[in-house]
């Protein structure tokens, strides 16, 4: 549960989680894909080339957004930070200050009075008590629903949620990663590498990484009909160059979404009051990833023409 030591931590993390949401909400360049002269992933796809040695990830426009820096600095106050969160960031400016400024529950109260409302009711019916007892999930729904207001997305987060706990094969990203809880899987349809995330040992920061992913996952898919796209994409190629394509968006979103996890955990993890709480540096962490997954899935759809 969400205590006072935590305002602050809580705090930077709906500041940066609100920052990336508001760049995707309005297609702001998060990721950049550069290629060498008379190379792209469509030429190099379509060559051949088995490793795109050509094409190089950059994601600084997404440092630029995190604004890291800000919150590395030495004794960081809870109002500077929350005077950060500006419009239209109304609500979180609700949560933060006034009234409910560093008072758990009263912070606590405004979330859940913001997601209690009528089109939210798939994700108060699917989250349910996570909303109260883990408040980054609940912050992370908040940061993400306040920019992304289109009517599918908390059904799409929803229902990314129930595939989770209780499809065969969890919830499955766009790009063939499988999520699920902890012991929890088919035997069959995974990889070694979900496997091995499937049995790793439960933990809160196990089902905070995974819940907060899969939302930002969801939201992703929608925002930029990723999964559309990605069909399209795959149309378009021969059966070996649809091999290749898989590999390389998985590897591009991968990259990104490590180079930016690791940033913002390492500079967390340097601020005490996360220290003392690293759920809450792991719940900025995967928002973080998960945003940079999706931009960089985008852009290399953008750049094969779908």
């Amino acid at each position: 549960m969400i205590t006072s030591d935590d305002s602050l931590a809580y705090a930077v993390t709906a500041s940066m989680q609100n920052g990336l949401a508001a760049a995707i909400a309005g297609n702001i360049p998060l990721i950049n894909l550069h290629a060498l002269p008379g190379s792209s992933i469509a030429h190099d796809l379509r060559s051949g080339y088995l490793i795109p040695r050509s094409i190089s990830l950059d994601y600084t426009p997404l440092f630029d957004v995190l604004h890291l820096q800000s919150y590395g600095q030495p004794n960081l106050k809870f109002d500077a930070v929350v005077d950060t969160i500006i419009e239209p960031s109304s609500v979180l400016q609700d949560i933060f200050k006034g009234n409910s400024a560093g008072n758990p529950q009263a912070m606590l109260a405004r979330v859940l009075t913001f997601l209690s409302q009528p089109a939210f009711a798939p994700l108060i019916g699917t989250f349910g008590s996570f909303l109260e007892g883990q408040f980054g999930i609940a912050l992370s729904l908040v940061t993400t629903l306040m920019n992304l207001a289109d009517p599918s997305f908390p059904r799409a987060i929803a229902d990314a949620a129930l595939a989770y706990f209780f499809n065969t094969d969890g919830f499955v990203t766009v790009d063939e990663i499988h999520y699920t809880p902890p012991m929890n899987f088919s035997g069959t349809a995974q990889t070694s590498a979900d496997l091995q995330r499937a049995l790793g040992a439960k933990s809160g920061e196990h089902y905070v990484r995974d819940l907060i992913t899969i939302t930002v996952e969801a939201a992703g898919d929608v925002q930029y009909q990723l999964r559309d796209r990605f069909h399209q994409m795959l149309a378009k190629l021969t059966a070996p160059q649809q091999d290749v394509a898989k590999r390389w968006c998985k590897g591009f979103a991968a990259m990104a979404e490590s180079g930016v996890l690791t940033a913002v955990e390492e500079t967390l993890l340097g601020i005490s009051k996360f220290t003392t709480n690293p759920i809450i540096a792991a719940a900025a962490g995967a928002y973080a990833g998960a945003i940079a997954r999706k931009a960089t899935q985008h852009v290399f759809l953008s750049e094969l023409g779908v």
